[in-house]
């Protein structure tokens, strides 16, 4: 009934060592804006402190009701600037490639502060399911099982034979 440790070892390091891209490369998308004079400004960053480098931008003037959104993209230092109207509120939403997003609104005033918009709406369309790579680790683990009682079988007949 022994169990060679170092292969069970070598086994689930092998199945750690395909989670870990999954888990390395998830990362987040933050905005930082501000009124300044004439334009809100701002900066576009990932949640691992890198700058989020031309990747898309739009700011959506929400005091105008026939507004349109107008789109941009982030320049070499992960910042963007739009023209505003003083005294108008605004939204800034930036997307990824990667399909993360992060939308803010802000007023077009002096020491205005940016408020993060929750996206309750945006939660409830989300799939159930989880992530691909949650299912895929939970499929190699589970894979295990088999090979587990199979060796314990098999460690169980040959000392019986003994």
């Amino acid at each position: 009934m022994n169990i060679p440790l170092g292969s069970m070892r070598s086994e689930w390091f092998a199945c750690l060592l395909l989670l870990l891209p999954g888990l390395a490369a998830a990362h987040g998308l933050l905005l930082d804006a501000k009124h300044v004079a004439d334009k809100i400004e701002g900066t576009v960053y990932y949640s691992n402190g890198e700058l989020a480098v031309r990747e898309s931008v739009e700011l959506l003037d929400l005091s105008t009701q026939s507004a349109t959104a107008v789109t941009g993209e982030t320049d070499d230092a992960g910042k963007f600037s739009f023209p505003v109207v003083d005294g108008h509120r605004y939204r800034v939403s930036a997307y990824a490639a990667e399909g993360h997003g992060v939308d803010i609104e802000i007023d077009a005033r002096a020491n205005a502060r940016p408020e993060l918009i929750e996206m309750t709406a945006a939660a409830e369309e989300q799939s159930w399911m989880p992530p691909a790579w949650a299912v895929i680790g939970f499929l190699l683990l589970a894979s295990l099982v088999p090979v587990v009682v199979t060796r314990r079988r098999a460690a169980a007949g040959s000392a019986a034979n003994r």
